[in-house]
């Protein structure tokens, strides 16, 4: 094999392995879902904190309610019952019950009120709920996911390093030396494949030379404007 081919294949390697670094930084693991689900909970944990307070406030009016209710109804006994003559008396015993009376209305009013908020707040509780769950589920499903993606990405990258050593073994040094300081100057593509006549990484026309020089089983045919060995498959896929 030539060494311009064995260069190509290094360069497909080292291409693919840079592939699989950048496809393993940026796996999704599910971190988004991560800040949802800890948005959604907390949501979720001060919606059951509300529903408590609105069952406390509920309960206590109702046993205000109740208490009210009760205060009612002796004092039209009282009153109905003759017991009381005064008419001061009376009057104050009147004007006391008018007040409890509208207490009476005001408490009524608010238990409904609370008892609505309470099934709008138990309402919002479950379909935040029922989003967590869904939202749970999803990235145990991305989790899993990645894992399996990232486990083929390792073995394929652990292939490629032996395939990379065994390719390097086969260039002599100063060409490799050449070769890792085009890779590190230039985006890291130091082989370029010729494209009709152009180089494949500058698009500039390719000269005579290299024509030449992919003839030449020794050859190392490069592009004269950015410097990038230049390999030609068309050249060798009778070799």
């Amino acid at each position: 094999m030539r060494t311009i081919q064995v260069l190509y294949r290094l360069q497909m390697t080292d291409s693919r392995l840079a592939e699989i670094d950048r496809m393993s930084a940026t796996l999704d693991e599910g971190d988004a879902l991560e800040a949802e689900i800890n948005r959604l909970l907390s949501e979720a944990r001060e919606m059951e904190g509300t529903i408590r307070k609105l069952r406390q406030e509920l309960l206590d009016t109702e046993l205000e309610l109740n208490a009210a209710e009760t205060k009612v109804r002796q004092m039209e006994n009282r009153l109905a019952s003759g017991a009381v003559r005064n008419p001061r008396e009376v009057e104050h015993l009147q004007a006391e019950l008018d007040e409890l009376r509208r207490r009476k209305d005001h408490l009524e009013d608010r238990m409904l009120e609370l008892m609505l908020q309470l099934e709008d707040s138990q309402q919002r509780l479950k379909a935040t709920e029922a989003q967590l769950h869904e939202r749970q589920a999803t990235r145990q499903e991305v989790r899993e996911r990645a894992q399996r993606l990232k486990a083929q990405l390792d073995q394929e990258r652990t292939a490629l390093l032996q395939e990379r050593e065994r390719l390097q073994a086969m260039v002599p040094a100063e060409v490799l030396w050449r070769y890792e300081r085009l890779k590190a100057r230039l985006g890291g593509i130091a082989v370029a494949k010729i494209e009709g006549n152009l180089c494949g990484g500058c698009r500039i026309t390719v000269t005579a030379e290299v024509w030449r020089a992919l003839r030449d089983p020794e050859g190392l045919p490069t592009c004269e404007n950015c410097g990038r060995f230049l390999y030609a498959e068309e050249h060798y896929r009778a070799e």
